[in-house]
């Protein structure tokens, strides 16, 4: 049994074979081995239908009409079953539709979460990062592109040529009111995600209070608008080894609902809004995580998780050593203003967001969080505007200060709104200036 959108033979996927006619008075199952090989055995000679259950075709929702073979008596018959090619399976989705490369579709079922009914004539609205070379310039340019679709009168999304290996932010629309910002990722391997969705609109926030909170400053009353209902979470974080892990830092995105993990790992929340939310989980020294999760009021379902330790190499004695972010030693030697981060500061951060160093300091706040994050100004007349990014010396464009982790930045310098830098960068709303590791 081949996997043919891997190439591979298919593991653990489970064949069953049902008699079709009077004389096949039996029927079997098995297991598929390594090598992709099955062996049903003592079926009753006649015809039958075989067939295979996998997980990801499950997850797909896509039913294989089971093909027939004949069991002659005392004979052992043969029959290659496959899992589809990933281009026929898109075919599938999209059919008509022409895929061009590194694209793919992303579908799935939005649901009333108060009443689990299906949901018709909802607007899922989708956005991503385009990222492109100038040709007069060379410079990077950052793009935003936009796509939507409705849900048909079965509760059926289906968006087909979105990119894939490209995070995706989706959003319900629906009766004037708006869910929160999901994300999602379509494997370039198979070139489709299946993404089911609720939503609730008792707890659903106005559409005119999202625009309010998308433009709102830093210092405005953002908490105000935080959603709140009767919806439930617990469960255990845990680290390396599989062990739990206390102090980590949980929250539900929109929310005022926060708390710490306590020395089993152990987290509860309550007072969430009902549908498909965003779980937040960070802890100093590992990787912070961020996963849909199904919120219903009165409920408390269970999610565990699991973090990832950052990388950190063992303390080395450095005998010789050559300054490699010259255009960082210059300005930190001829500049008066700006918060200079060597490596050796880099280095003693113990994050994985390049938010948590940036947000520490006077005149900056941090606006959103993980892929959305963004470091605005908090004060003065330029309050709330977009302190642009430049990487190795290029704009960044739409960049979140979050696109570069903290463990890959070898040195940055940040300067405020209306302090003096490079003649070369508009300082309106002042700049942060990052040299990655090499």
């Amino acid at each position: 049994m081949i996997d043919s959108t891997r190439a591979r033979p298919l593991v653990g996927a489970r064949v069953v074979a049902f008699g079709v006619d009077a004389r096949a008075t039996t029927s079997g199952a098995a297991s598929t081995d390594s090598a992709g090989r099955y062996h049903i055995g003592s079926l009753a000679p006649g015809r039958y239908a075989v067939g295979f259950e996998s997980p990801l075709l499950d997850s797909l929702e896509i039913n294989l009409s089971p093909r027939t073979v004949v069991v002659a008596p005392g004979q052992t018959a043969t029959i290659d079953l496959a899992l589809p090619p990933a281009a026929k399976l898109r075919g599938a989705l999209c059919p008509g539709v022409t895929l061009p490369p590194q694209t793919g579709v992303i579908f799935g079922l939005v649901v009333d979460a108060d009443s689990e009914n299906r949901l018709a004539d909802v607007v899922l609205a989708m956005s991503w990062q385009e990222r492109d070379v100038d040709r007069v310039t060379l410079r990077p340019v950052n793009r935003e592109r936009t796509a939507s679709a409705t849900t048909d009168a079965g509760g059926w999304y289906r968006l087909c040529g979105v990119p894939t290996d490209t995070w995706l932010s989706l959003q319900l629309q629906h009766m004037g009111r708006t869910g929160p910002v999901i994300r999602a990722l379509v494997g370039d391997t198979l070139g489709i995600a299946v993404r089911h969705l609720s939503f609730s609109a008792s707890t659903a926030r106005h559409a005119s209070d999202s625009a309010a909170s998308a433009s709102a400053s830093v210092t405005d009353s953002v908490a105000a608008l935080a959603l709140s209902g009767t919806a439930m979470l617990s469960g255990i974080v845990r680290g390396t080894g599989d062990l739990p892990l206390a102090s980590a830092d949980v929250s539900v995105r929109g929310t005022r609902g926060a708390v710490k993990t306590d020395t089993l790992g152990r987290y509860s929340l309550s007072g969430l809004p009902a549908g498909t939310q965003m779980l937040e989980v960070r802890r100093v020294g590992y990787a912070a995580v961020e996963l849909p999760v199904e919120l219903r009021s009165g409920v408390m379902p269970s999610r565990n998780v699991r973090l990832q330790r950052i990388a950190n190499l063992d303390s080395i004695r450095v005998v010789a050593s050559r300054y490699r972010y010259r255009e960082f030693n210059e300005l930190r030697q001829r500049s008066m203003f700006g918060h200079f981060y060597g490596p050796e500061e880099m280095a003693a951060e113990r994050t994985g967001d390049l938010s948590d160093v940036v947000g520490r300091l006077p005149g900056v706040a941090v606006v959103g969080s993980g892929s959305r994050a963004r470091a605005v100004v908090n004060r003065g007349p330029n309050k709330g505007c977009v302190i642009p990014i430049i990487l190795n010396g290029v704009p960044g464009g739409g960049f979140s200060i979050n696109d570069v982790p903290a463990p890959a930045v070898g040195a940055m310098v940040v300067y405020q709104a209306g302090e003096i830098g490079p003649a070369e960068v508009d300082w309106t709303c002042g700049a942060i200036m990052i040299w990655s590791r090499r």
